[in-house]
């Protein structure tokens, strides 16, 4: 590792420690949410172009963290993975959504040695002082350009089951007809007191910058929720990361995390 890659390390990792000048230590405040929800999926990107084209193997990470007792509008967040051993690393900054209560945070690990661990460093800080942060490990994905057994490594779980469907359609007339897709979400529920809650439906295309809003609207009376958004000329053979949340009336949040290729 480099004195560079590590003056920027410790540098993302100071912002973990403290957020505040000497005289001003903010008070420490346990965290108001249940553990983060991590996934990671393995994936291909390629970069180069032509004949110079490279299949670089990654593991998309993605981590969700939610808000409970404080306002989620007044809140910094920031999130530095490591792979101990390793030069990897990425940090990234945000702010949980005031109206959903959840944040995510979505990194491209590309090569991701083999039995590695990840790390996964984050820190809450409130407009009211308080503060909260934990450091959480998980084993990495082995991803490889030829390995299918691993497509997948969940540590969030499946609090609604979801089902993707996709209708292929075109926009415009021809001969100005561009290709679309569209994209249908069908989230169920069976718990109680998940009628009538409001329901968000989220999408990112890697590459891409980060989530989009698909569509919003609440369950019915099962608890059920039908959604649809609308990919005008999307990459052929992308892989789409949906994202699905719910917020019940106890201000709990209830993410969904989906990958499906794109069908057109």
């Amino acid at each position: 590792m480099t004195w560079r890659t590590w003056r920027a390390l410790i540098a993302s990792l100071a912002v973990l420690i403290g957020l505040t000048a000497a005289g001003t230590s903010p008070a420490f405040a346990g965290i108001d949410a249940r553990d983060p929800y991590i996934d990671q999926h393995c994936g291909i990107d390629t970069i180069g172009s032509g004949t110079t084209t490279i299949a670089v193997p990654v593991d998309r990470l993605s981590l969700n963290l939610e808000a409970i007792g404080h306002d989620p509008a007044g809140s910094k967040i920031t999130v530095v993975y490591t792979i101990p051993g390793t030069s990897k690393y990425g940090t990234l900054f945000g702010q949980y959504d005031p109206v959903r209560g959840n944040a995510t945070f979505n990194y491209t690990i590309d090569y991701p040695p083999a039995d590695s661990t990840l790390s996964i460093s984050f820190e809450i800080a409130w407009t009211d002082g308080t503060y909260y942060s934990n450091t959480l490990t998980r084993p990495l994905l082995h991803c490889t350009r030829d390995n299918t057994s691993e497509v997948d490594k969940r540590w969030w779980p499946d609090l609604a089951p979801t089902t993707v469907f996709q209708q292929c359609t075109t926009v415009g007339k021809w001969p100005f007809s561009v290709r679309a897709v569209d994209v249908t979400v069908h989230r169920s529920h069976d718990g109680p007191g998940l009628a009538g809650v409001p329901v968000w439906t989220d999408y990112w295309i890697p590459g891409k910058k980060g989530y989009t809003s698909g569509a919003s609207g609440t369950t019915n009376s099962t608890g059920d929720a039908w959604q649809t958004f609308r990919l005008v000329a999307p990459p052929t053979g992308a892989e789409l990361d949906i994202l699905s949340s719910s917020r019940d009336s106890s201000t709990f949040t209830y993410p969904v995390h989906t990958w499906v290729p794109i069908a057109c």
